[in-house]
């Protein structure tokens, strides 16, 4: 049983995915396709447009047979945490041969030799990038500037876009699995997760105003019930941003208007976005020891019998977790970062005015969705 493994959002899935894995199962050779999903809430920050059930079913609908959550502490992390949680996530299943990921340039041998110098100079880069964040500059360009001084070799460019720079991520992450990479080919052949989003926001209004005001308040009621320490723990939070926060959020008109009052040079609308997912979550730590355990959202029947191998042959390193509520004991250090992960449902069944009892993570089951 030959298999592949990807690491997505798919808020919501859509043909680019499709076309993803439809060209990796080919290309590989692999019968089986594992997604390391994010949960309820996403990279970008706050809440995705549909809960982690009904995206496994629609990635399920689309060719993928199993879908693993990714833990919200790293769901909601910058690309280089991001990519730690869902690379480490699928490398612990112990059966996964081939990680494949989408990229501008498709070209793996260039994405693994900047992989591989930057995580060889990776001191050198990090204080680079360090000094220069203090003097003002963000963290992208001062990543592309500190690459250029450290490694003229590489192409900078590499590393402008969004999915290269995932992919030197995932890259420099890979332990055992072989990677693969499908060349992007752009939203004139498929339409983007953002257009279909604005596509069903346009069909709801009223659904997704109610929505952002719902997460708005939230976000507004935990910056003002935490004191500047601990938004300043938060994802090691500094240079001011905490007061920032504090003061500006009396004159928000919602998310979108605070992030934009309290975004700086070194603090982008996008890292400020991922911060207010963390302070509604409470996440104060990118946990560096790894995932704490394998949460099965949902499967097919190549996808159960991939199950029953990693159970018949105990490849898995971590607890398979298909049932909180009968494995709690099985997560044993795993459960702190578990309890993020319930909260992000909860909140999420929040902002959505869904049900707090029968769409929670205690009552919802992994989806089986039989072909």
């Amino acid at each position: 049983m030959k298999s592949f493994g990807i690491i997505a959002e798919f808020n919501p899935f859509h043909l680019g995915h499709k076309y993803l894995i439809d060209r990796a199962r080919e290309e590989t050779g692999s019968n089986v396709c594992v997604a390391v999903m994010s949960g309820n809430f996403i990279q970008r920050g706050g809440p995705a447009v549909y809960d982690k059930w009904k995206r496994a079913e629609l990635a399920i609908q689309g060719g993928v047979n199993l879908v693993i959550e990714l833990p919200a502490v790293y769901a909601t992390a910058s690309a280089e945490h991001f990519a730690f949680g869902g690379v480490k996530t699928l490398e612990a299943l112990g059966c996964v041969d081939t990680l494949v990921f989408g990229s501008e340039s498709g070209n793996l041998d260039e994405l693994q030799r900047t992989a591989f110098i930057l995580k060889k100079r990776e001191d050198a880069l990090l204080e680079i990038i360090s000094r220069m964040s203090r003097e003002g500059m963000s963290f992208p360009k001062a990543r592309e500037e500190a690459v250029r001084q450290i490694a003229p070799e590489l192409k900078s460019d590499v590393l402008r876009e969004p999915n290269n720079i995932l992919a030197v991520e995932y890259l420099k992450q890979l332990e055992h699995m072989k990677p693969y990479t499908v060349k992007r080919i752009g939203q004139g052949h498929h339409e983007s997760a953002t257009a279909l989003r604005d596509r069903l926001a346009a069909a709801e209004p009223e659904k997704f105003r109610r929505a952002e005001e719902n997460y708005f308040n939230l976000v507004r009621s935990r910056i003002l019930q935490s004191s500047p320490d601990t938004l300043e723990k938060m994802c090691a939070v500094g240079d001011g941003l905490e007061n920032r926060l504090k003061d500006s959020v009396r004159f928000a008109k919602n998310t979108d208007d605070l992030i934009k009052k309290v975004k700086s040079k070194a603090y982008t609308y996008s890292s400020v976005e991922r911060l207010l997912a963390h302070i509604v979550l409470g996440i104060e730590s990118d946990y560096d020891k790894g995932p704490g355990y394998i949460r099965v959202v949902g499967f097919d029947e190549k996808g159960a019998g991939l199950l029953k191998k990693i159970k018949r042959e105990d490849c898995c390193s971590l607890p398979v977790i298909t049932n909180i509520n009968k494995e709690w004991d099985k997560l044993g250090d795993g459960q702190a970062m578990i309890e993020k992960d319930i909260l992000a449902t909860d909140v999420f069944n929040v902002i959505w005015s869904r049900n707090m009892y029968t769409e929670s993570d205690y009552v919802k089951k992994p989806v089986i969705v039989r072909c």
